[in-house]
């Protein structure tokens, strides 16, 4: 079998693996189960692992599809282009995975020292912005929306807290 786009096909493997690791091993191992809560600290860690494990099965699909496609079109030129793949990163690339890092490491600080509403709309909000998205508005009303409900439910309504 060859496979027409290599990272999105090894990505899957370890992102699947990394899945099953952290479900069965890390999470059990790290997070301590209490008999007086109402909902488990470990349901959503296992939710998100549930998730990016089935999002690496369908990138795995995906890539597979892609193969089997290939070949049944015109086998000269498609297959030529595959191997032309860009090896260097633009300036551009690398001042926005530096900004991207920084907005992250800032929304770390927001989190870690002022509040989880403001940690989270900000990452949002600045990721939105170094990656050059043309509405923002939308982006932001959704997100902030999203964000207030989970807020909200997590933390006025169950009562629960981070940390």
């Amino acid at each position: 079998m060859r496979i027409s786009n290599k990272p999105d096909f090894v990505s899957s493997i370890v992102l699947f693996f990394t899945g099953i690791i952290f479900y069965f091993v890390i999470i059990p191992r790290e997070i301590i189960l209490e008999d007086e809560a109402v909902i488990g600290p470990d349901l959503l860690p296992n939710i998100c692992i549930i998730l990016i494990t089935f999002l690496s099965i369908l990138l795995f699909i995906k890539s597979v599809k892609n193969v089997n496609k290939m070949d049944s079109d015109s086998p000269g030129e498609k297959k030529l282009n595959m191997f032309k793949e860009r090896n260097d990163f633009s300036l551009i690339e690398v001042r926005r995975v530096f900004l991207l890092s920084l907005t992250i490491l800032a929304s770390i600080l927001l989190f870690t020292y002022v509040d989880v509403l403001l940690a989270s709309i900000f990452l949002v909000l600045g990721c939105c912005f170094v990656c050059g998205l043309k509405k923002i508005w939308v982006i932001s009303t959704l997100s902030a929306g999203l964000i207030l409900l989970a807020y909200f439910l997590l933390y006025k309504v169950l009562g629960t807290a981070v940390g």
